[in-house]
């Protein structure tokens, strides 16, 4: 449900660093979705954030090790693991031997964590049509092209201090 405030504190620092600094405003939009999908999920599903990635990862990518679901999601291992013990617990997700690597069990939603992905997901399709509402099928998918766009050059850079000193002086 929609606040009704007009001069809403959070976007105040929308501005703060100006239009060059498009990164912190992804950043800043990021932790606002984060925060309303980390109430919705709660809500609807009794989910943790990170359980509901792992849940929604597996909806869309089938079964996968907990490795696969780690680097699609950029979830954290540890994080993931606790995800993964407490949705087995809860009947959501089941364990079974991948025949790629012994050493690793390869996840899949139970029927149970199939009902509750659709469920979930209906909901989390609403909540996308609300906020991109303002938007035209080209703006989305002009939108889309430019994020996906600033995503591939930010995976082309290695995340280490000389790498970053360096595009620090190249600008």
């Amino acid at each position: 449900m929609p606040r009704n405030n007009d001069d809403n504190d959070e976007l105040a620092v929308w501005s703060l660093f100006g239009q060059t600094h498009i990164p912190y405003r992804i950043l800043f939009l990021g932790k606002m979705l984060d925060r309303l999908t980390t109430t919705q999920v709660k809500t609807l599903a009794d989910l943790t954030l990170a359980e509901w990635r792992v849940i929604a990862h597996l909806g869309v990518m089938g079964k996968k090790s907990a490795s696969e679901i780690c680097s699609a999601a950029m979830l954290d291992r540890a994080e993931v693991s606790r995800s993964v013990t407490r949705l087995v617990d809860r009947g959501l997700l089941k364990r079974s031997p991948n025949p790629r690597n012994k050493k690793s069990q390869l996840l899949s939603l139970t029927a149970k964590g199939t009902k509750t992905y659709l469920g979930v997901q209906k909901h989390r399709l609403g909540f996308f049509g609300y906020l991109t509402e303002d938007l035209n099928k080209k703006e989305l998918a002009l939108l889309d092209d430019f994020l996906l766009r600033i995503a591939k050059r930010a995976t082309r850079i290695d995340d280490t201090p000389e790498t970053l000193t360096k595009l620090i002086e190249k600008s």
